[in-house]
């Protein structure tokens, strides 16, 4: 029995032929494929309530970067599983660079090993795109605690050990991780409470409903001069230079250095293309004069000159050095 093509067949196979090479030919020409980039709203993800400094640094950089990438770009807040939650929407999101995550450090390199059943791994799920800032921390105490200076409030832990309750934005947040390596360093024994953010942490430290935190400067300041908290100390080696009245800590805990940086980050295969333009394009927005100014009020201080090349060693360095304070520090899986 002979078979025989209907005449469409031909004008079917060729079409299809003609559509697998023209999608090769996107595939290979990244520069066509950057000239639609973006080309829908783009969303950033922040693990973070509304109001603390991420908050404020992502809908900043949003603010400016839209009108450079011709689109829309919405900020959405996922906090929870500390700051893993929204990480790990983008990890699964399309990789066509529409959908980005703000992170703290410690998201990356902290969380993961401290919380059991999350499935985040940083360097396999996410695509580096830009370092956008970085800020020390100042430790502030309710003036009920009876405490006016760092010695004091350390004075105070060692005599009353486990009864000094210490907020943060929850366990493995920058917060939390500046008073563990504390606790560690000067062998104390604090109580630690852990929030769903540093602003919700903030108002109980204000309302006497826990003793102290580590903060940024911006949101402690009103604070510290209205004398609803005590400003400390301060995580970064020396005084900084706004506030040359807050002595470091590390005058009463020598060596002692904390803080944290924000980055931003897509999903893992996200087009090399796509990650160049944004991060030439946030890049630009944080050289912006107005821009630092405006970081400035929030207590970060932009990052400068960062490719994705240079972010993903500054992880690899920070998860590294996170793992042993954290074996140090006999934290794991909880």
């Amino acid at each position: 029995m002979s078979t025989s093509r209907t005449s469409s067949e031909p004008r079917i196979f060729h079409r299809v032929v003609a559509l697998a090479a023209a999608a090769l030919a996107l595939v290979a020409s990244p520069h066509t494929w950057a000239a639609d980039y973006p080309s829908k709203t783009i969303t950033i993800v922040a693990p973070t309530v509304p109001g603390g400094a991420m908050d404020g640094v992502a809908r900043l950089i949003a603010q400016h970067l839209s009108p450079r990438l011709g689109q829309a770009i919405v900020i959405e807040n996922k906090p929870g599983v500390g700051g893993t939650l929204g990480a790990m929407q983008v990890a699964k999101a399309a990789p066509d660079g529409h959908t980005l995550v703000i992170v703290a450090d410690s998201y990356l390199t902290v969380s993961p090993r401290l919380l059991r059943g999350v499935a985040l791994k940083p360097f396999d799920d996410l695509a580096p795109v830009i370092e956008v800032g970085s800020s020390p921390m100042v430790l502030v105490a309710n003036p009920s605690l009876g405490v006016r200076t760092i010695a004091e409030y350390v004075a105070k832990v060692r005599a009353e050990p486990g009864k000094v309750t210490y907020a943060s934005a929850g366990l493995g947040s920058p917060h939390h991780l500046a008073m563990a390596i504390l606790d560690q360093q000067l062998a104390l024994r604090q109580n630690h409470v852990p929030y769903k953010g540093g602003p919700a942490a903030f108002v109980d430290v204000v309302g006497g409903h826990a003793d102290s935190m580590f903060i940024v400067m911006s949101t402690a300041e009103p604070y510290i001069k209205s004398g609803k908290v005590v400003a400390l100390g301060v995580s970064s080696p020396e005084p900084l230079p706004e506030h040359p009245e807050i002595p470091a800590i590390a005058s009463v805990a020598p060596g002692y250095e904390s803080g944290f940086w924000f980055g931003i980050f897509a999903p893992a295969k996200t087009p090399p293309a796509a990650i160049s333009r944004l991060n030439r394009e946030i890049a630009a927005v944080l050289a912006s004069p107005d821009v630092v100014e405006k970081m400035k009020t929030l207590g970060v201080a932009p990052g400068v000159d960062s490719t994705p090349e240079s972010l993903a060693e500054k992880l690899r360095v920070d998860d590294a050095k996170m793992e042993k304070v954290l074996r140090g520090l006999g934290l794991g899986a909880e």
